[in-house]
């Protein structure tokens, strides 16, 4: 994992049922997670040691593998106040992580790094999907079998006008009329 890469999930609280986005993020010397409702933020940095160790009791592989595991739905979170606890399960090791709550300033500010990180991976995934979708050439588009059959020798055939009023399903008979409803006070049946 790169210094700057960093996943985002969400995760849902285990009483209260209160949706959460859980942020992770390798740094120079450890690895961030972060949990917020927008409103409050809870965080917690883990040393590279600590980090090992974590990875461990859960037998997983690397930093990647704890960001992929925080997304698969194998996480439950507590809230209380000032603490918010992640509880991740692999077989029959949990293991769990203490979040503190940030301070109003520092919670608005690490939301809104959050929020642009979000939108600056979601504009990146647009660039290299439209960079991985080609378009398709005109000649590509129809498969030669149907493609007209022109000979030299034949005469160019011309399409033939619609006359207003007539089927475009059957050209040969007119479209049927709009019913009108039924005239009760037809003076031509008396």
């Amino acid at each position: 994992m790169n210094m700057e890469s960093c996943r985002f999930c969400s995760v849902s609280d285990r009483i209260s049922g209160s949706k959460y986005v859980c942020h992770t993020r390798r740094k120079h010397e450890g690895f961030k997670v972060s949990v917020t409702d927008a409103a409050d933020c809870w965080t917690v940095d883990i040393a590279d040691e600590a980090l090992e160790k974590f990875m461990q009791k859960l037998s997983l592989k690397s930093p990647e593998d704890l960001c992929h595991k925080l997304s698969s739905g194998d996480v439950c979170l507590g809230v209380k106040n000032e603490l918010a606890q992640l509880r991740l399960v692999t077989g029959s090791n949990p293991a769990l992580l203490d979040l503190t709550k940030m301070d109003a300033v520092t919670a608005k500010q690490e939301v809104k790094q959050l929020l642009f990180k979000m939108a600056d991976s979601l504009s990146q995934s647009a660039a290299r999907d439209i960079l991985t979708t080609t378009p398709v050439k005109n000649n590509q588009r129809r498969a030669p079998d149907f493609e007209p059959r022109q000979q030299n020798s034949a005469p160019c055939v011309t399409a033939k006008r619609r006359v207003p009023g007539s089927s475009l399903i059957n050209p040969g008979t007119k479209k049927k009329r709009e019913a009108t409803g039924v005239a009760f006070d037809d003076p031509d049946e008396d």
